[in-house]
């Protein structure tokens, strides 16, 4: 093989499928062979045209990677901890190693923006700057992880940018800890990834604020170590408050890209405790309870994204079959349907059931449900 195939964004909500050269590999940096990307909400805004991302066309979107190592160099090899053959997930940022934010360790937030999923236009070589298609170039800054082969495609997938996401807001930001009361708002992907870190950090009680179109989501978050689920709405802080004995949460996230939620999810916190805000609402400004916030002196905590030491406790969640994981990939897509699995994503909240859409990269089928959120 000499060429590759990729599906590229070449305009607002249109891909081109577009074959490239396989490029040389050397002695520090290596080539992936994608098994599945993850389709996240970000790559539904850039495809959009919600993002900085439009500036970077042609651009190849998808950072929830994980696939074989195909070529690897030695330096690499020994860097990385793999060889050729291995399973690993991929994570999205790699920074640039030389701005401020890359010097103290804050890769994921390079001021240059290097990373995957248009971050890097695809006319930039060696074009591969994304996980929508056939490889994936590994640059020497790639932060590679094996995962070996009892971690199933299906479960790698959701590793990298939605679970070590949950990992690091709620446990890392977010300071959830044994006993808490941790409310999630959104039971998408990542806020069931929330639940789960809250879960394994040892909270006591974890609400999830859903809405209608929900249910089985709901379901799949109590199966993930939910205690409570609640349909959102203008009593929603009363109902956390019935549920605390006045007390309130320790934790509230925000996971969902929603202008209305934010304002109730601050509500919800406790006297000093944390707000976590994750998501984007696009364009949509969003009204917080700056009078309570600043009585209550909660700890409000912007999140972006996953670090390496989350990647490792998240790799280790999954190892630990504790969660259903698998269950989150609900649909599977062809490289030549990837606009329908985007669509697909984009009116989620209307289609009970639908958790997280992927794209098999080598699957010459057409798009499919794997299953019901509410079946194992």
């Amino acid at each position: 093989m000499t060429t590759t195939t990729s599906a590229v964004l070449v305009a607002q909500e249109a891909f081109e499928l577009r074959d490239f050269p396989i490029p040389e590999i050397g002695g520090d940096d290596g080539l992936l062979q994608l098994e599945l990307a993850g389709v996240c909400g970000s790559d539904v805004l850039h495809w959009g045209g919600h993002s900085a991302v439009s500036r970077n066309l042609p651009a190849i979107l998808g950072h929830e990677i994980v696939g074989r190592i195909e070529q690897v160099g030695p330096n690499a090899a020994k860097r990385w901890g793999v060889a050729a053959g291995d399973r690993v997930i991929v994570e999205a940022s790699f920074g640039c190693g030389l701005c401020d934010l890359c010097l103290r360790g804050s890769y994921q937030m390079c001021s240059a923006g290097q990373g995957y999923g248009g971050r890097i236009s695809a006319s930039v070589l060696p074009h591969l700057w994304g996980a929508y298609g056939q490889h994936l170039y590994l640059p020497p800054r790639a932060r590679v992880h094996r995962i070996g082969d009892a971690i199933s495609p299906e479960v790698g997938v959701v590793i990298g940018a939605v679970l070590a996401n949950g990992v690091r807001w709620v446990q890392t930001l977010g300071g959830a800890a044994i006993g808490d009361t941790v409310v999630v708002f959104g039971p998408g992907p990542q806020g069931l990834a929330a639940v789960i870190a809250a879960h394994a950090a040892g909270a006591a009680r974890i609400i999830v604020v859903g809405q209608t179109g929900d249910e089985a989501r709901l379901v799949f978050a109590r199966d993930c170590g939910a205690t409570d689920t609640l349909a959102f709405g203008q009593d929603t802080v009363d109902a956390v408050a019935d549920l605390t004995g006045g007390r309130l949460a320790d934790v509230v996230i925000d996971v969902t890209g929603s202008a209305a939620s934010p304002a109730v999810a601050a509500e919800s916190v406790r006297p000093l405790g944390t707000f976590v805000m994750a998501g984007s609402t696009a364009a949509a400004s969003v009204t917080l309870p700056w009078n309570e916030l600043v009585r209550k002196e909660v700890r409000a905590q912007g999140v972006n994204s996953h670090d390496f030491a989350a990647v490792r406790a998240a790799i280790a969640l999954a190892a630990s079959g504790r969660y259903p994981l698998e269950r989150m990939v609900t649909h599977r897509f062809p490289l030549r349907s990837t606009g329908d699995a985007l669509s697909l994503i984009r009116n989620a909240a209307a289609c009970d059931g639908v958790i997280k859409a992927v794209i098999d990269p080598f699957d010459q089928g057409g798009w499919q449900p794997i299953r019901s959120a509410e079946t194992s």
